[in-house]
């Protein structure tokens, strides 16, 4: 069994998986200052380079690790910025309600946690942004939101992370058949093959 210590290292650190490239380009594309990361457990890697981070995860081993002070000391190890760093951790499950502002954060990120966007929409501000994949098929789920653009999407090689904002309506279109319905990725859980593959999707909340 890991160690509570060593659950970061364990799980990206040491598998080079921490994916800092992706919320430095989020940054430096959105001036990103605050983002709530539901289905977190312990990839505390968005607090490297954004100064305010709310982590909610219902595993008991990311509530260990919060609140016995490991994520704040690997955050001051390796923040980007000059401020203090801002590190809140909810435990349990983000598809209830929880003590945090609603629109109040610049990013929402749902990575490899289901239907993220659906529950957590309510805490991003008007023209914040939403980073997704759609291996549980949350970038389909938000593709459907009117309230949401398509504004970009990112390629990964290793820790390297591209972003592209052109062309987008030739993304997401499935290889077999009409996009899914809401209810048809529900009963899947995860999104459809597309014909253009990347790593993930960039929304905008517009209304």
């Amino acid at each position: 069994m890991v160690a509570i210590a060593d659950l970061y290292r364990h799980y990206h650190s040491s598998r080079n998986n921490e994916r800092l490239g992706l919320f430095q380009g989020l940054v430096e594309r959105y001036d990103v200052r605050s983002a709530l990361y539901p289905g977190s457990f312990v990839h505390v890697t968005p607090s490297f380079v954004i100064p305010t981070v709310v982590y909610l995860d219902a595993d008991r081993r990311a509530d260990g690790f919060f609140r016995r002070g490991h994520a704040a000391e690997i955050v001051a190890a390796h923040k980007a910025y000059d401020d203090e760093p801002t590190l809140r951790f909810h435990s349990g499950s983000y598809e209830e309600p929880i003590d945090e502002a609603e629109a109040s954060f610049d990013l929402l990120i749902s990575q490899y946690a289901g239907f993220v966007s659906r529950s957590c929409t309510r805490y991003l501000r008007i023209g914040g942004h939403l980073v997704a994949n759609n291996s549980h098929g949350d970038a389909s789920m938000a593709s459907l939101d009117p309230g949401y653009r398509l504004v970009a999407v990112y390629r990964r090689r290793d820790e390297r992370f591209t972003f592209a904002d052109t062309e987008l309506d030739t993304y997401m279109v499935p290889k077999k058949g009409p996009p899914p319905s809401r209810e048809e990725l529900e009963r899947a859980g995860r999104g459809p093959a597309f014909t253009r593959r990347v790593a993930g999707y960039v929304f905008q909340l517009v209304g």
